[in-house]
């Protein structure tokens, strides 16, 4: 006789999901399928560098299960390069002419800022998820792909791009 032992309460989400991180909106249904079930999600923003860097983590039950960074710099570097280089990711999938480039672990975008009040200039954006979030390449392409839009309806290259 083979008898089964289970857990009687499924674990769930009983915390709210944010709806914006660094000041911009994030589409939730994607934010949702990476997140972990737990009780109190916290996300700490700062900005190490003024006008270049600034970065969101979020934490569930005290374990950072998310990062993101939004990162002024010069101008060249694709998003498959970076999500390669910089995060390791041997071979990420791209979207919008390779603007945006992601895998199950690691999202990137770049927003090319040509002209506007800081010259020419690009933006990155890099997701990353850590454990226990859920990897997941689809939620990823489609978190990088929605934060990515509203991002730039914030128009953030200046008066002139």
């Amino acid at each position: 006789m083979v008898t089964t032992v289970g857990c009687s309460e499924e674990q769930k989400r009983e915390y709210t999901l944010p709806t914006s991180l660094c000041g911009v909106s994030v589409p939730a249904s994607a934010l949702s399928q990476l997140l972990p079930v737990g009780k109190r999600l916290t996300v700490d923003e700062a900005t190490p560098v003024p006008d270049a860097l600034a970065t969101c983590k979020a934490s569930v039950d005290g374990d950072m299960v998310l990062s993101l960074e939004q990162e002024h710099r010069d101008v060249g570097a694709s998003a498959y390069d970076i999500a390669r280089d910089r995060f390791g990711v041997k071979q990420p999938k791209t979207a919008q002419q390779r603007s945006v480039a992601y895998s199950d672990r690691v999202a990137v975008s770049v927003v090319k800022c040509r002209g506007g009040e800081n010259g020419d200039e690009d933006i990155t954006i890099a997701v990353k998820v850590l454990k226990p979030a859920h990897q997941k390449e689809s939620a990823m392409k489609d978190l990088i792909l929605g934060y990515t839009s509203a991002f730039k309806k914030q128009q953030p290259c200046g008066k002139s791009s």
